[in-house]
């Protein structure tokens, strides 16, 4: 039978932990190492409502892409989700950053997601950004309403398109800054999320086309093919998509 450490050790060898970011967390958050696993639960965050699902669909792990302890905890209470998973006899295992900059992690997943062909990695110092191709050039109009469709994006913040979009280059979660690389590779548009207002005054001026799509809508792409993964590796575990986890964004338009 697997034990929580084999989770944590295929991990490593598909999105390697050492990667990560100076300031991450990812990796064996909660639990016993040597746990023997018969249902792991995939969500992008550990939230209470997926530590509910787990305990009632029987879940001995859960895996995670954001870290559920990421800062220092100077409290450790019902309120706080770990504490709440240790408690129940669930380890929990996040992989944040490293499995952003894997091959087949978030950002190759989000390029696949939008059906980009002939993906490629951007140099962009931090190994985040990739480019594809769309099948057929769409106009800015188009391309929204595109994303918003394959990302299933309640809303989408956007600067307008000069010109058909063909090139498209993409980063999961938080890239705004890394537009200028974008545009350096030749890109007509840009999906990311989490843009702060002076790089929108930036984008603006370029007059590049840029998306800002939602944290959750452009790294959620990633948890069914982790999934896929662990079930062709883990013969003797379920493997299971949670079905509550959720953008925690709502959105209004007039």
């Amino acid at each position: 039978m697997s034990r929580v450490t084999d989770f944590y050790n295929f991990i490593d060898s598909i999105a390697p932990f050492e990667t990560q970011e100076s300031w991450d967390n990812s990796g064996f958050l909660v639990g016993d190492g040597e746990k023997e696993v018969k249902k792991v639960l995939l969500a992008l965050d550990a939230t209470e409502s997926v530590l509910n699902e787990a305990v009632e669909k029987g879940a001995e792990l859960i895996i995670t892409h954001h870290p559920v302890i990421f800062g220092a905890l100077k409290e450790f209470h019902p309120k706080n989700i770990a504490f709440l998973a240790a408690g129940k006899g669930i380890a929990i295992i996040s992989a944040h950053t490293c499995l952003d900059i894997a091959d087949g992690g978030v950002n190759d997943c989000l390029a696949a997601a939008l059906g980009l062909k002939n993906i490629e990695k951007v140099d962009d110092g931090e190994g985040l950004l990739r480019m594809g191709e769309l099948e057929n050039a769409l106009s800015g109009e188009e391309f929204i309403k595109y994303v918003a469709e394959k990302l299933s994006v309640g809303g989408i913040k956007y600067t307008p398109a000069g010109k058909p979009i063909k090139k498209v280059a993409v980063c999961g979660g938080s890239g705004g800054d890394l537009y200028p690389f974008a545009i350096k590779a030749g890109a007509d548009a840009f999906v990311t999320a989490n843009i702060k207002h002076n790089l929108w005054i930036e984008m603006r001026r370029e007059g590049f086309c840029v998306l800002d799509a939602g944290h959750f809508c452009t790294e959620n792409t990633v948890i069914e093919p982790l999934a896929k993964k662990l079930s062709e590796k883990f013969d003797d575990a379920e493997i299971i998509v949670s079905e509550v986890s959720e953008d925690p964004a709502r959105y209004w338009a007039k």
